[in-house]
């Protein structure tokens, strides 16, 4: 997986696990993975603060607040793996047991979409199977 991509995995699974009953078991394994197999207390510090950050958000700031802090671990993790490349393996099986971890995904969806779109559909989602929207029969002007 190229540094980068596993990056963002691992930032956006450590913001996941952060609110979750996981948290404890990821926290102590990437402070040991940034620590280099011994704990390292600045990134346990940081992962408390990210849990508490987002904790403490109301429900309208929390993904705000979710993206900020993946991106911020994304930037921790993609200097880590740069000056470690050997680190990629552990993070890799790390992300791979707690992402399984998470409970699947559902539940509420909040979208908003601001601006204006003229002459056409606004989709917001996942995973689109096949879509057809209007036909020849609902051509503009018809």
């Amino acid at each position: 997986m190229e540094i980068e991509a596993l990056a963002a995995l691992a930032g956006n699974t450590i913001v996941a696990v952060a609110v979750t009953d996981a948290f404890e078991g990821v926290r102590a394994k990437v402070a040991r993975i940034f620590g280099r197999g011994r704990s390292d207390p600045r990134i346990q510090r940081r992962l408390d603060q990210t849990r508490q950050q987002l904790a403490a958000s109301t429900p309208g700031e929390l993904v705000r607040a979710q993206a900020a802090q993946a991106r911020q671990w994304q930037t921790r993790i993609a200097d880590l793996l740069a000056d470690y490349p050997e680190a990629a393996g552990e993070l890799q099986a790390l992300m791979a047991e707690f992402r399984a971890a998470l409970p699947a995904a559902g539940g509420n969806v909040i979208n908003t979409i601001t601006g204006t779109v003229h002459s056409g559909p606004v989709l917001m989602g996942r995973d689109f199977g096949s879509v057809t929207i209007g036909g020849q029969d609902d051509a503009p002007g018809d």
